[in-house]
């Protein structure tokens, strides 16, 4: 799943009301699981793009987009209904 779509999920998430997000969990749950996904596959990718050319426009976009699922999956599991 795109990174922009698994953001807007999130976002849409955490606009629902607390009961509605109870309900909702366990799509949190997936939704956080894939996130987690997706920062392996990254970190794997910046790790090779590093070993090639740490300073290319690759490796900077792949930074970015790491640092912005890292704070997505740090931001659901604060405010997970579920604790």
């Amino acid at each position: 799943m795109d990174t922009s779509k698994l953001v807007e999920k999130v976002e849409e998430f955490f606009d629902l009301s607390k009961k509605k997000q109870h309900k909702k969990h366990d799509k949190l749950l997936k939704i956080v699981h894939k996130l987690e996904k997706k920062q392996s596959t990254l970190e794997q990718k910046l790790q090779k793009e590093g070993q090639v050319d740490a300073g290319s426009s690759r490796y900077q976009d792949l930074q970015r987009e790491l640092r912005v699922i890292s704070e997505l999956i740090s931001k659901a599991k604060h405010n997970d209904p579920g604790d």
